[in-house]
């Protein structure tokens, strides 16, 4: 059995860089997902809408692969720094996280 050690704090900056990167990039995936998705949907818009059908996809991806990512990001970090801050100042009362080390 290893060494247990207690986390007394998290850094707030550094936790909520890493989490809201790790959030970006799954986001990213999903986006993906998602453009490829609405495009095989708007493949089936009649040709006589067809401008309305390309606006629609070009302004999907831009919005599912670059606004949609940044956004999780910034609302991660945002998130993540407020976890972060709450558990600094809890577990000194209550007790931080156990891990166990070997």
């Amino acid at each position: 059995m290893g060494d247990i050690k207690e986390i007394k704090s998290v850094p707030v900056v550094s936790f909520a860089l890493i989490t809201g990167a790790v959030l970006a990039v799954i986001t990213l995936i999903m986006g993906v997902i998602m453009t490829i998705f609405t495009a095989s949907i708007l493949a089936m818009i009649p040709a006589d809408t067809a401008n309305v059908a390309g606006f629609s996809g070009a302004f999907s991806a831009v919005f599912f692969i670059i606004v949609w990512p940044i956004m999780a990001f910034i609302g991660g970090f945002i998130m993540y720094a407020i976890v972060a801050l709450v558990y600094n100042l809890l577990a000194p009362r209550i007790g931080g996280i156990k891990l166990e080390l070997e």
